[in-house]
């Protein structure tokens, strides 16, 4: 037997040792400390205990309250459109409007006009059409 070997022993076995220390992990290593679902409960006493009742809140009554009656925004029917120029003249170059074209016939409904109107009948490239706001 070799004069270190206890010293070689000594150290198999401390490493042995280590190794059996950083082993496998436990089954719950992963887990969060706060995961409920992993935590063990207190055993509860075996009397079974009734869900408390609560009375349920009323349902809050709303009131239906009409700002105009029926009816009460028109719809155009026979709209009339500016030139071109006329247009220029009377919107600023970022008016919003809804545009519509048609077999080349084209149409701009002003939004802030429609807001106030909210539907326009009218025939482009001769279709009937409906725009809306």
């Amino acid at each position: 037997m070799p004069r270190n070997m206890p010293l070689i022993l000594g150290i198999a076995l401390v490493a042995l040792l280590i190794l059996a220390a950083c082993g496998a992990p436990p089954d719950n290593a992963g887990e969060s400390l706060n995961d409920v679902a992993s935590q063990t409960q207190p055993a509860e006493s075996s009397v079974e205990q009734e869900p408390p009742t609560a009375t349920p809140e009323p349902e809050p009554e709303y009131k239906i309250v009409t700002l105009l009656p029926r009816d009460a925004i028109p719809a155009i029917f026979d709209p009339q459109f500016l030139s071109a120029d006329e247009a220029d003249q009377e919107y600023t170059p970022t008016e919003l409007v809804l545009g519509v074209e048609i077999d080349g016939e084209a149409r701009a409904y002003s939004i802030p006009f429609l807001s106030s109107h909210e539907i326009v009948n009218d025939t482009v490239g001769g279709v009937p059409i409906a725009a809306t706001w």
